[in-house]
């Protein structure tokens, strides 16, 4: 996964925290551990990349449409199936963390939805 491609899947993720207006602990220490794991190389410091990234999640979450663009713009990110696969688990793993209730499995299908077409 390309740098820009673990921003993309960070920001997912942090609008995913807020599908189901409840931001777990689980949920956010999760998303951090992904990214120290996952080989991050930031081009800017990786707290303040999460600090803005939680908070361009917070102003997203505002209304459905502004979800579904930003959605829609990082999603843009992942053009090729491993990628996708890739970005899928990790979306997968954050929220099943503290249960999925049916905001969090809409969040989800929404994501896929979202996705480039591959081939």
């Amino acid at each position: 996964m390309t740098q820009t491609q673990r921003e993309a899947l960070f920001d997912i993720l942090a609008l995913a925290i807020h599908a189901d207006a409840l931001v777990s602990l689980t949920e956010e220490d999760l998303i951090q551990q992904g990214f120290v794991q996952r080989g991050w190389k930031p081009v800017r410091a990786r707290a303040a990349f999460i600090e803005a990234s939680l908070e361009r999640a917070r102003e997203a979450a505002d209304s459905d449409d502004a979800m579904m663009d930003y959605l829609a713009e990082r999603a843009a990110e992942f053009a090729g199936a491993a990628a996708q696969k890739e970005a899928c688990a990790a979306i997968r793993t954050v929220l099943e963390a503290d249960g999925t209730p049916a905001e969090e499995q809409e969040f989800f299908h929404l994501f896929i939805q979202a996705l480039p077409r591959v081939g």
